[in-house]
């Protein structure tokens, strides 16, 4: 696997959409900066979109990894270009790339932060791999790890792309249907969970063995002795009689 040149980026971007080894990226503003003489050589720089997912406040003081607390735990923000969005001190918020990536079948990659916004303290790319011939926008993790709030403007570059170039087989791979669980999208997506109770059930963990946090589980069922011990206590055990009170003469 090695770095793909621009020159061969280049190629890649003229051939028809419909060839497997094509690759798509668009809205390729400001192409002669982006792929011109003044740009790396090895990475395409990307843009920041308009749309974003704050966290929102769980319904529990936890965040639990299912099916439904997935759902719940972001809300989409819209923030037209020539606006900003402040992103808190040590706070965290979920955001896509400005264009939409098609990878050829032949072509893996990798979202990087740019190093100007590095120096902010500004991450981006807490789950930088690109699978092959990925379609969509890029959900962007973005991670404020400053002490002071910084602004995002949608429409500035924030991220660099660097595709790697698959090790050719002996025989080609037939081509096979796409699939993936983020696939397609133009928004940023939330996290998408199975229900634990289920992933763990696949490796044998039996139902009474799962704890759901939802459910008070730290009193464990008594055992067959326990039971037996508690009864005879209960039995053994002198009943004390409270005595009534005098009653006083009417």
């Amino acid at each position: 696997m090695a770095v793909v040149h621009k020159r061969e980026i280049e190629e890649r971007l003229n051939l028809p959409v419909e060839n497997q080894k094509s690759l798509v990226i668009t809205p390729l503003l400001e192409e002669a900066e982006v792929l011109g003489e003044k740009s790396d050589c090895d990475a395409v720089d990307l843009r920041l979109g308009t749309y974003f997912l704050l966290p929102q406040v769980p319904p529990q003081p936890f965040f639990f990894p299912s099916q439904t607390f997935a759902k719940s735990s972001h809300f989409r923000v819209h923030v037209p270009l020539g606006r900003y969005l402040v992103v808190p001190a040590h706070q965290t918020v979920l955001g896509c790339t400005l264009e939409f990536l098609k990878l050829p079948d032949d072509f893996s990659g990798q979202i990087l932060t740019k190093s100007s916004i590095a120096r902010t303290f500004m991450v981006i790319e807490t789950a930088p791999w690109i699978h092959p011939s990925y379609r969509g926008s890029l959900t962007l993790e973005i991670a404020n790890v400053s002490n002071t709030p910084l602004l995002l403007y949608p429409g500035r570059f924030i991220g660099q792309l660097i595709l790697l170039k698959l090790s050719p087989l002996e025989e080609p791979e037939k081509p096979r249907k796409l699939a993936g669980t983020y696939l397609g999208h133009v928004y940023p997506e939330t996290p998408k969970f199975n229900d634990p109770e289920e992933d763990l059930r696949r490796i044998g963990v039996p139902q009474s063995e799962f704890k759901d946090p939802g459910k008070p589980w730290w009193r464990e069922p008594e055992t067959k002795l326990e039971n037996k011990l508690n009864i005879s206590r209960s039995k053994s055990a002198p009943v004390r009689r409270v005595p009534k009170a005098p009653t006083k003469p009417g």
